[in-house]
């Protein structure tokens, strides 16, 4: 049974506490790691690569990571962009204004450790989506052919850029990565699950959505569903990875029951709004940035 059939006859004060329920007890995640693993390996045998590696090699990517207040995992993100097999990227820091004091200094840090990194600071606190469009403007001088986005306490496996422009090979689209939850140590999986937030985007699909929602929650996600809306008339492609890409911690506390609630009845609507709408109405014409200044000693 389709979800669209069960939001039409089971009331959302029903449903909804049920999903979350699920979650929350560790059944649905359960089933869902055992649906996407599949899921991941009949991609995996369906791909035949098609892209070489000197157009691979020609692909730059831009990736933003919003910031706010992880400088203690921050080292070990950039680590991992660092040890990307693909080489042609371009890390752009974009921290949310920071309260924690040793953030400055830190960012400082990881922008001297390659002269593909560089990073801004916002005037002030707009949340992580806003951020991201910020630093996407940010980097206008930046002559990317991809963009993707990576929250600064996870960590990238080497392989993730270059298997996620081997898997979308070449077409306009994007691609929604394979990664991994795990505890706030890195040592125990929790989740495997297709990501949002890193999901890599050619030009042409981001500039056709034309950024996030200024939203503080779940932007990533509506602009997954935007994005596969938009795809519905065959100029742009949304397809999935199948190695791990990522590893995502899981932070206590970051996510009450009500904001999952509040979260997913948001995206609910938020598909049946898209489903009215013509092609050309979904794009974010403006997307919302902010005042920024780059980060100086």
């Amino acid at each position: 049974m389709k979800v669209s059939l069960l939001r039409k006859i089971i009331p959302d004060f029903l449903r909804v506490p049920a999903v979350i329920f699920l979650r929350k007890s560790g059944i649905s995640t359960w089933f869902q790691n055992k649906l996407y693993a599949r899921e991941a390996a009949v991609i995996k045998k369906g791909f035949h690569p098609t892209l070489s590696p000197a157009s691979a090699s020609k692909m730059k990517v831009l990736i933003v990571c919003a910031h706010y207040n992880h400088s203690e995992f921050l080292p070990g993100c950039v680590s991992s962009i660092l040890s990307q097999t693909h080489t042609n990227w371009h890390l752009l820091i974009a921290d949310d204004n920071s309260t924690d004091p040793v953030t400055t200094s830190e960012l400082l840090v990881q922008s001297k450790r390659d002269p593909r990194i560089e990073c801004i600071k916002l005037n002030e606190n707009s949340g992580a989506y806003t951020a991201r469009n910020t630093g996407v403007y940010a980097s206008q001088n930046i002559d990317w052919t991809h963009v993707t986005f990576i929250d600064p306490d996870d960590v990238a496996h080497p392989n993730w850029l270059l298997h996620s422009l081997d898997v979308l090979a070449g077409r306009e689209g994007s691609i929604r990565p394979y990664i991994r939850r795990f505890d706030i140590a890195l040592k125990k999986p929790l989740q495997a699950y297709f990501g949002h937030c890193p999901t890599l985007h050619s030009r042409f699909a981001w500039e056709r959505a034309g950024g996030f929602l200024s939203i503080r929650r779940s932007g990533d996600s509506e602009l997954t569903l935007r994005l596969s809306h938009l795809s519905k008339d065959g100029l742009t492609v949304n397809v999935k990875s199948f190695e791990e890409s990522i590893m995502c911690r899981h932070i206590p506390g970051s996510a009450t029951h009500q904001d999952l609630t509040a979260r997913k009845l948001m995206l609910e609507k938020r598909d049946d709004e898209l489903k009215r709408m013509n092609i050309s109405e979904m794009k974010i014409t403006s997307p919302e940035i902010t005042h920024f200044e780059k980060c100086s000693e």
